[in-house]
Order: C-alpha cells, then sequence, then structure tokens
C-alpha cells in the first residue's frame, strides 16, 4: 500500500539522487501533462451541459452556482438562470433558500445561461469531466537493495522538519512531497520516517543539493529536476488570481503546473496563457462542458 503526503508544492521533470551508496536507476517517465479541461472553441455559439448546483433565495432568482458555500441553507453566486423551474425537480428548502443539484443544458451569454431543454437530476448518463488522479510514486528508479536510510540516526521527525527548512529556503528549491510505502499488513498510513522517501526538487545543482540535504537527513531520497522553482508557480498564481469567473487556482505538485478553475474556459484564453508562460504552464479547466 502506498501513501504520499504533499507537503509542499514540487514540479516535474526528473533525474535522481541515491538514498545509499548504490545509486539509484534511471528516472522514471515523466508523468503526462494534465489535458485542459472543457475548452470552447473559438467562435462557438452551441449548447453547453454540466451539473451544478441551482440556488434561489430572497436576494435573487435562480443561479447557477459556480462555487457553494457548505452552510444551512448554503450560499453560493453565480449567472441567473433564464426560464427555470422547479416543478418536477427535488429539491431542499431552508430559511427562504431553495436548492438542489441537477444537469443543466442551455446557452451562456457570458452573463445569463438560458435553458434549451429542462432541468434534471443526475441519473448517471452525464459523468463531468475530473483531473488524473496525481501518481505520487518517486521518479527515481529503486536503488539496489530497495529504498532504506542511509543513516537511521537521522530519519527522524527532528530531521525531517530540519531538512524541510533547508530546502524550502532554497532559491533553487522547486517541490517536496513524502512518498511512504508500506506493507500489506498494516492498512494505515503511519508516516514513519524510516520507511518513506523523501523527494525534494530544484531547478540546477542537483548533486550539490542532495550533499546538502544528506548533512541533515539520513533517510530515503529522491532528489529530482523540476522546471520551476516554487517561487515561479506562486508568482504566476498570484498573477492570476483575478482571472474572469476564477473558482480555484492550484500549483500542480507532480507537473510543475499551475491550474486555474473557471466558469468558462476559452480556447483563446488558453492561447494568451502558453504565449506568456510557455505552452502547458497553466492549465485551463472550465465547468461549462461544450455539447454541440
Amino acid at each position: 500500500m502506498k501513501r504520499a503526503v504533499v507537503l509542499l508544492l514540487a514540479v516535474v521533470v526528473a533525474g535522481c539522487a541515491a538514498p545509499t551508496p548504490p545509486p539509484a536507476g534511471p528516472p522514471s517517465a515523466l508523468p503526462a501533462p494534465q489535458k485542459q479541461t472543457n475548452l470552447i472553441p473559438d467562435g462557438y455559439q452551441g449548447r453547453y451541459r454540466l451539473q451544478a448546483t441551482v440556488l434561489a433565495n430572497a436576494q435573487h432568482g435562480p443561479q447557477l452556482c459556480q462555487t457553494v458555500a457548505e452552510s444551512l441553507p448554503p450560499q453560493c453566486g453565480g449567472p441567473d438562470i433564464a426560464d427555470w423551474k422547479w416543478e418536477g425537480l427535488d429539491s431542499q428548502e431552508a430559511a427562504g433558500t431553495r436548492w438542489g443539484v441537477y444537469v443543466v443544458t442551455g446557452k451562456y451569454d457570458g452573463k445569463v445561461f438560458t435553458l434549451t431543454e429542462p432541468a434534471k437530476e443526475n441519473d448517471g448518463s452525464f459523468v463531468p469531466e475530473t483531473n488524473t488522479p496525481p501518481n505520487f510514486k518517486s521518479p527515481c528508479a529503486e536503488p539496489p537493495g530497495g529504498w532504506k536510510p542511509a543513516d537511521v540516526t537521522k530519519a527522524t521527525d527532528d530531521a525531517l522538519n530540519a531538512t524541510t527548512a533547508l530546502v524550502t529556503a532554497d532559491p533553487d528549491f522547486a517541490g517536496l512531497w513524502i512518498d511512504e510505502t508500506l506493507p500489506a499488513e498494516m492498512p494505515t498510513p503511519m508516516n514513519n520516517t524510516l520507511r518513506l522517501i523523501l523527494n525534494v526538487r530544484f531547478v540546477r545543482d542537483l548533486d550539490r543539493h542532495e550533499a546538502e540535504i544528506r548533512k541533515v537527513w539520513g533517510g530515503a531520497l529522491c532528489v529530482s529536476l523540476g522546471k520551476h522553482t516554487q517561487a515561479d508557480l506562486l508568482k504566476i498564481q498570484q498573477e492570476l488570481s483575478g482571472e474572469p469567473g476564477l473558482n480555484y487556482s492550484s500549483p500542480d505538485v507532480l507537473r510543475g503546473t499551475v491550474e486555474i478553475g473557471v466558469f468558462a474556459a476559452h480556447a483563446s484564453r488558453q492561447r494568451e496563457l502558453d504565449a506568456k508562460y510557455g505552452p502547458g504552464v497553466v492549465v485551463l479547466r472550465g465547468v461549462l462542458h461544450p455539447i454541440d
């Protein structure tokens, strides 16, 4: 059973360093870039389909929620829905608020979502697109003798904390995560410093950084090469914090990208982001799913 705990941002393009005197093998293949989701083609005038919460209260009529605050009643904001009817739909009500989760189909003009067919509960026929699950396996090939500490006296919680402080302060730092492999008879992850593999990424000078880490950390170690520093990814994330229709933004730990979740993801905007930051560095993921 494998357990990976992400501690800090990490980026990908792997090279590695051995955790024990025998060197680790060549790095494994890099993860495929996360694809853009629901990109709207240039000039698109067709319909969209999505599953979302629809909510109406005393302040506004039915709206298509971009995000939902999990209170009672819930709160949300999003575009108004034209031609909405509650009749025939299961819904909940509390304190003057009515809401439910539905599959809706219609057209969107940038302000109002207009239904082209009645909303319905999801009978399983509509499957929203989801992210490819991350693979937190260490990118370094397993060294001869397996993953094990080089010095058990420095494979402790204190050493791990000291290593984290050391690497995150380095301007070359590109990310850090923990990969913990457990025997089958241990179904519950233990975050055991004698079992975990510490993964650290830098954008240059891997041998130098490994030597510095080895002064404080004696556990299993994989040092790999990243394309972008953590500071660079955070800067991009901050620059895009005002993106229209933003639902969330998140640096991708393994791929060295910044994922931007928006209501409507336009192909033209993706091209602009590719031109500014490099192809595939910023990945747009849209809620609206074009169906025509």
